[in-house]
């Protein structure tokens, strides 16, 4: 079975019970749509379970590029106290911008790992894909974070920037493809036309699945979708 979920957004207990709800086994794939971190409340150990699995395939997301561009020029001895002091004020300000976009508890936990473990963590988001094609029951689909920014349906997907599909923002009545149904997170559903909280909004061209689930104070949660037959599941 091939299934996708998005934004999991350091729900590291609620991605384990969802995998325990489907019963995800080796011969499953489940594509993550990026946003794996930030806002929840355990992003690297959410990180290290995925990194364990063979068989989940992320994609990149914007909070997971953040991440990098805030992280990646601190030494190897920087700490939770003493990090600000290797950075430059371009540097702190880009770190200070991500933080208040939820990433605090990620470079808190981040900067306790070991060097090692530091750039396992790094070298996992930088073999991200930008989208993933898959096909079940007859059906094809393009996975991407956030959808496609100046989408040219002539265009081939490899050839669009980083950026275009890291914060795109297909609203309800939208398509990109007459042939292929595209599943996107970013967004999350209470935000759009036609949605709520905790549910995946199928709008036929485009199927939004990011349900919130950094958003549980409004009734968010994380939300599956399985492929094969479009059933969906919740935790």
């Amino acid at each position: 079975m091939i299934y996708t979920v998005s934004d999991l957004h350091g729900c590291l207990e609620d991605w384990q019970t969802l995998l325990d709800t489907i019963h995800f086994s080796d011969q499953d794939t489940m594509f993550v749509l990026g946003d794996c971190v930030d806002l929840g409340p355990d992003p690297i150990g959410l990180l290290h379970d995925m990194m364990e699995r063979p068989n989940v395939f992320p994609t990149l997301g914007n909070h997971e590029l953040s991440f990098v561009r805030s992280v990646q020029t601190l030494p190897p001895e920087a700490t939770a106290d003493n990090f600000m002091d290797y950075l430059t004020d371009d540097a702190r300000a880009q770190l200070a911008k991500w933080a208040a976009d939820g990433g605090q508890r990620t470079l808190m936990q981040y900067l306790a790992l070991d060097e090692e473990d530091r750039e396992a963590i790094l070298d996992y988001i930088g073999e991200m894909t930008l989208y993933e094609e898959a096909e079940a029951d007859g059906v094809s689909f393009v996975l991407t974070h956030s959808g496609i920014t100046g989408f040219d349906p002539e265009q081939p997907l490899d050839e669009y920037s980083p950026a275009d599909f890291l914060n795109a923002n297909p609203t309800p009545g939208m398509e990109y493809f007459s042939d292929r149904t595209v599943i996107v997170g970013h967004t999350p559903t209470y935000l759009l036309r036609g949605g709520k909280a905790g549910h995946i909004l199928d709008d036929g061209g485009i199927i939004y699945i990011d349900c919130g689930a950094a958003h549980k104070d409004i009734g968010g949660r994380v939300g599956c979708l399985r492929l094969d037959d479009f059933e969906e599941f919740y935790v």
